[in-house]
């Protein structure tokens, strides 16, 4: 009867964290329209960081919905790898202009012996908020999440795109793509109302963790000296030191990404860069 009763507790106390979670986890900030959680999913599922770029930028994968400079189109995701030794630091950073970029978020990965290797995604201070961290959890795990913030790293080494960026001979990632020179065929469009975006990426989150600890401090590093910023993005309505970063709540108790309660239609049909009315 003890161990009845105690199944039911966990079973009570896992639902309860997986819907708070699913109906809290807006920050209000310009980092509601990227959920990481999506996107480290997407490297997993990537053979290499091209594919990897690719599939962030993919309009059917609805992944990435930033528009940073408001211009009512969502705007282009490069991806950068730095490397020093067996450390990586792959930037995801998006251009807002000729001469001026931000970056959005940095996947940061270490190998640790032959067949080890440790990965998170941090968000960008400017879009989300300070050590917004996220990495990958062992399934089996789960219901250790009710009682632990942190615990032990999972080993990614069996992720292609992994083992791709440590294979011999590889040569480092630069994205080939720059302000109004995009892929071929890539068009942007205008962003999901956050309550819509949410809903397409919402079961990722039970299989990866929000933590408080980093642990790739030589990949870190590495970032810090290439870390990029725009000015103009802290002007930003949804910059979070306009929100300080706290969860927002509409009039009727809903939470309220970035796009407020105005909806947004899929749309924008442009061709080549991104259209001339580009705010600079």
């Amino acid at each position: 009867m003890n161990k009845i009763k105690t199944l039911l507790a966990l079973s009570f106390a896992l639902w309860c964290s997986l819907s708070f979670s699913q109906t809290s986890d807006s920050l209000g900030t310009i980092g509601d329209n990227l959920d990481l959680y999506a996107v480290l999913d997407a490297f997993k599922n990537s053979e290499n960081l091209e594919a990897f770029e690719k599939a962030i930028n993919d309009p059917e994968n609805k992944i990435n919905n930033l528009d940073l400079d408001e211009d009512g189109q969502v705007d282009y995701i490069q991806v950068h790898d730095e490397v020093e030794g067996n450390a990586h630091a792959i930037i995801l950073r998006i251009d807002m202009g000729e001469n001026e970029s931000q970056d959005v978020a940095v996947i940061e990965i270490e190998k640790s012996g032959d067949n080890e290797a440790t990965i998170q995604i941090i968000g960008d201070e400017e879009l989300y908020v300070k050590d917004y961290i996220i990495e990958p959890v062992q399934d089996a795990k789960i219901t250790e999440r009710l009682f632990h913030t942190n615990f032990v790293a999972v080993n990614v080494w069996g992720w292609r795109c992994v083992r791709f960026i440590y294979a011999p001979g590889y040569v480092v990632w630069h994205s080939p793509y720059r302000w109004n020179h995009y892929p071929n065929g890539w068009k942007p469009w205008k962003p999901y109302h956050w309550g819509v975006y949410r809903g397409f990426h919402a079961h990722h989150h039970a299989h990866y963790n929000h933590v408080n600890i980093r642990r790739c401090n030589k990949a870190h590093g590495i970032y810090v000296k290439k870390h990029r910023t725009c000015v103009r993005i802290k002007q930003h309505q949804h910059h979070p030191a306009h929100h300080g970063g706290q969860h927002k709540k509409g009039n009727n108790g809903q939470h309220k990404g970035p796009n407020g309660g105005q909806k947004v239609n899929k749309g924008g049909q442009h061709s080549g860069g991104k259209s001339s009315n580009k705010k600079h």
